[in-house]
């Protein structure tokens, strides 16, 4: 648009630009002037549609290549995920009668976080830590791991380092270090009488505290070289009567709200090849 015009102030020129006007030209008009005038005007149009098909062109190169990384970063989520899937299962079939093991209490540990409220980051985290929660059994003798009869004071003293040495092996690698706090307080009770560290109430990471609680179930309703399984609800009414000493009773409370044929679910899942 080219403003032609007998009134020659700037504040009308300046509100002629404003409303989208190419130029402004005073009469009386001089032909080479409009001229030189329009083909400003059209040269200036052409550069505001490139500008806009670039900017569309742009817009559309962006979205698929953010479409392309979150594929790549979820792909590659998965993958990770499945290794510490993998490396948790190969932890369990080296220790006598926990086959499967880490797969329900994996199950079992992020429905009682999600029920608990634990926000998404920290079950990311969680879900680290109970895959590796055993790590540290790397370090420990065959002949005390996987000893059929009971351990003698000095093995349990042995046994009991499994803990300290798995938070020394995951701790140097930073994109797993939100799995320490399962893996080195795993064993740490509610009133002070675990191990390593003897912590209490609070002081134990909440991821541990819930581990705790879906651990000592699916050790209690399933089979195991020292000990024969339970019933469901026998377990359920065993953590319960530990709330407060063994357990965290608020976690022990939001475990018990959950229905038991979710746990069941798990189990079953847990199973299949």
């Amino acid at each position: 648009m080219i403003i032609l015009t007998g009134v020659g102030d700037v504040k009308t020129a300046i509100e002629s630009l404003k409303h989208g006007a190419h130029d402004f030209i005073l009469k009386p008009v001089n032909v080479e002037e409009l001229l030189i005038a329009a083909e400003r005007a059209l040269e200036r149009r052409e550069l505001l549609i490139e500008r806009r098909e670039y900017q569309v062109t742009l817009e559309r190169r962006v979205e698929e290549a953010t479409r392309d990384l979150d594929a790549a970063y979820t792909k590659l989520q998965d993958t990770y995920r499945a290794t510490l899937e993998a490396l948790g299962s190969a932890l369990d079939t080296r220790d006598v009668g926990t086959q499967s093991h880490s797969r329900r209490v994996h199950g079992y540990s992020l429905s009682i976080a999600r029920t608990h409220g634990v926000p998404g980051h920290q079950l990311e985290d969680l879900e680290q830590g109970v895959l590796l929660h055993d790590i540290g059994k790397i370090g420990i003798p065959d002949a005390i791991l996987l000893k059929p009869g009971p351990l003698t004071p000095e093995e349990w003293k042995i046994m009991r380092t499994h803990p300290e040495i798995g938070k020394r092996l995951i701790e140097r690698i930073p994109f797993l270090r939100g799995a320490v706090p399962v893996v080195w307080c795993h064993h740490e009770r509610w009133d002070g009488t675990g191990y390593p560290r003897g912590l209490r109430r609070e002081a134990i990471p909440l991821a541990a505290r819930i581990f705790a609680v879906a651990d000592a179930f699916d050790a209690m309703t399933f089979d195991r070289p020292y000990s024969r399984a339970i019933s469901f609800a026998a377990a359920r009414t065993e953590i319960h009567r530990c709330a407060a000493t063994h357990f965290d009773p608020a976690v022990v409370a939001t475990f018990l709200s959950i229905p038991e044929s979710l746990f069941e679910d798990i189990r079953r899942r847990s199973l299949e090849p």
